[in-house]
């Protein structure tokens, strides 16, 4: 349309495009504080020209072409991981922090002093074999020794406990954010088809994606809808069709495992086949009783893993410590008769640390307490050997072949090459966590370094600059008023055209 009414119809379309330009900028401002917000830039293009004979190509003013979200999504995935992996680290952490209060050690009451104070009275016993109170300070320091291994392991175990616990809840949380996604995924399905553009849908989406990051190790896909699909150890989570549920393995029998099913501790599953406690595994649905197990190796999810891993090791440890201990004890006090009964009790089953006790014949008669090897008067070669053996090699646990190697007559066990004394022993196992928790300390303080890195990568691109938006709004503003000029140019001269000509 050439003449007047085209260059009216070109101010309006500049009009229409530097309104929609502004509410952009707007949208942009409101939303400057807004975490995960993406801002936002309006697409203006050329009208299609039209040709005038004669004249030539005349321009139609212009269009929005669409809003487009600014964002680098290859930074967002780099964001992902490295939350993931921030979140293993300080999970682990903070659970092994918590299995050092437990060892409590360096100590003036620690474990290694009180067993430091328990071959001293074996000491001292042995220089005064006949005195009660000597017999009386061995029975109470073994006694305080064993209950401080009972709490201990004790506190291992509830500790363990708590920490499945924090699986199921983050595990319930990711079937909600995945659910969460789902829905979201369809909102931007029924937008994308009509042609429209979600950007804060997305930009919800995002935020999503990165808080099932920080719970386990995803990999997502996205669609030309923009719809994100979500795989975990090489399984499908979330496709366009399918939602899947992750489940947590509570109790473990040789029969089989009960599971809270979706992460839910009053939704009680089963399955026939025998899974680690902590144990994440996929279902098609809630309903369904096929599982597949699933190695998270990130994330929150990962890092308590790995810390129920860390501390049942560690449990084991302190088991074939006080194993150790109580037979080599029990086998020098009855001279070779018994392992598993005399002066300790391990109680039945594997859980020594949490089942050994002084035995009730000793603490039901302490001054009956045998000190040496013989029933003559000054004998205290038995409290002797026991408080040697402190000192002497063994390995954790001790094998029934190596308590074989007991003699009688020195009163004393072969020497292990491999082995190590008591008080190393359980030093190397705090010693084992301390590394643990170290490494997990580190690798957390370098993740959030990258994090920040990223995450400030990431605003650089996608953040609101206030600075910026206040230059679009001026650039815009004054693009308004010209076209708004124009239009009453345009009417001025449609005024004197139409009264000012003619008879």
């Amino acid at each position: 349309m050439a003449g007047l009414f085209g260059t009216l119809n070109n101010a309006t379309s500049g009009l229409s495009a530097n309104q929609v330009a502004l509410q952009t900028s707007s949208h942009n401002i409101a939303n400057t504080s807004t975490d995960g917000y993406s801002r936002q830039r309006v697409d203006l293009e050329t009208n299609s020209a039209y040709t005038v004979p004669g004249v030539g190509m005349l321009g139609t003013g212009v269009k929005s072409a669409g809003v487009e979200r600014i964002v680098d999504d290859f930074v967002r995935g780099q964001i992902r991981n490295a939350n993931s992996n921030y979140q293993f680290a300080t999970e682990k952490s903070d659970v092994l922090g918590d299995l050092e209060n437990v060892f409590n050690e360096p100590s003036d009451n620690g474990l290694l002093t009180q067993l430091s104070t328990l071959t001293s009275s074996w000491t001292g016993l042995s220089n005064n074999p006949e005195s009660d109170t000597a017999k009386t300070l061995v029975a109470e320091n073994a006694s305080t020794f064993a209950d401080t291994l009972n709490s201990m392991a004790n506190d291992i175990s509830s500790l363990n406990s708590s920490t499945v616990q924090s699986v199921n809840k983050n595990v319930l949380d990711f079937n909600n954010k995945v659910e969460q996604l789902q829905n979201l995924n369809e909102q931007i399905y029924n937008m994308s088809s009509r042609g429209e553009s979600p950007n804060d849908l997305l930009d919800t989406r995002d935020s999503v994606l990165k808080d099932l990051s920080g719970l386990a190790n995803i990999t997502t896909t996205t669609d030309n809808y923009g719809r994100a699909f979500v795989q975990l150890d090489g399984q499908d989570v979330l496709t366009s069709t399918n939602m899947s549920t992750l489940s947590v393995v509570t109790t473990s029998t040789a029969s089989g495992s009960t599971l809270a099913v979706g992460g839910d501790s009053s939704d009680v599953g089963t399955t026939d086949t025998q899974y680690a406690v902590g144990t994440v595994v996929l279902s098609n649905s809630a309903e369904s009783t096929d599982y597949q197990k699933l190695n998270v190796s990130s994330g929150t999810i990962g890092g308590l893993q790995a810390a129920i891993g860390e501390t049942q090791d560690r449990l084991q440890d302190l088991n074939d410590f006080a194993e150790t201990i109580a037979k080599t004890t029990n086998m020098v006090y009855t001279n070779g008769s018994s392992s598993t009964t005399g002066f300790f009790n391990l109680g039945t089953g594997d859980n020594y640390a949490a089942n050994i006790t002084l035995s009730s014949d000793v603490s039901n008669n302490v001054t009956g307490i045998s000190a040496g090897k013989t029933t003559a008067s000054g004998d205290g070669t038995k409290a002797a050997a026991i408080a040697a053996l402190a000192g002497t090699k063994l390995d954790f646990p001790v094998s029934d072949t190596e308590l074989a190697t007991y003699d009688s007559t020195s009163m004393s066990f072969t020497s292990s090459q491999t082995g190590s004394t008591f008080a190393n022993e359980f030093n190397n196992t705090v010693t084992k966590n301390g590394i643990s928790k170290q490494s997990a300390d580190n690798t957390a303080t370098a993740q959030q370094s990258v994090l920040t890195q990223l995450e400030e990568k990431d605003a650089s691109v996608s953040g609101v600059s206030l600075n910026e938006e206040m230059s679009n709004i001026i650039k815009y503003q004054q693009g308004f008023q010209a076209n708004a000029r124009l239009l009453s140019v345009v009417s001025e001269m449609l005024d004197t055209l139409i009264n000012n000509t003619g008879a």
